[in-house]
């Protein structure tokens, strides 16, 4: 066997393995369950996204079957550590300062401080107090 076809089998090889791979993540939250309903838990950064993604994976885990997800429940909780309205505040906020942290100087200790960068400073650190999947989808569907 000459060394191309030896690299050129083990490249087919390769190249099925991560097409195996990359067509069950589209689905990898999915648990198969008994009679024919199946759940589903997804965590995302917002209530959409969690919900979003998790009717994804249900949908592409049917689509094996040619068939489509009927949602049997479903139940979407916040699981974060701070209360959720304050959560939401915070974000809120963080995402305005971070949209005008490019404008505007405060003088400082001898230095000249940009605001807009002290403003969008604060911003990012809004985003990173608020921006863990801290909500959880939780779906049974069956496959009709």
């Amino acid at each position: 066997m000459s060394l191309f076809t030896q690299y050129a089998s083990t490249g087919i090889v390769v190249l099925f393995c991560v097409f195996s791979f990359s067509s069950c993540a589209h689905h990898r939250d999915v648990r198969p369950g008994s009679e024919g309903v199946n759940r589903v838990v997804v965590r995302g950064q917002n209530q959409q996204q969690a919900e979003r993604s998790a009717i994804n994976q249900a949908e592409h885990y049917c689509e094996q079957f040619s068939k489509h997800p009927g949602f049997v429940n479903e139940k979407t909780e916040y699981k974060g550590s701070m209360d959720e309205s304050t959560r939401n505040t915070v974000h809120k906020a963080s995402t305005a300062a971070m949209i005008l942290g490019g404008t505007g100087s405060v003088a400082g200790h001898g230095s000249t401080r940009t605001g807009g960068n002290i403003l969008g400073t604060a911003g990012t650190v809004g985003h990173i107090m608020t921006g863990g999947a801290d909500y959880t989808a939780d779906m049974n569907f069956r496959c009709q």
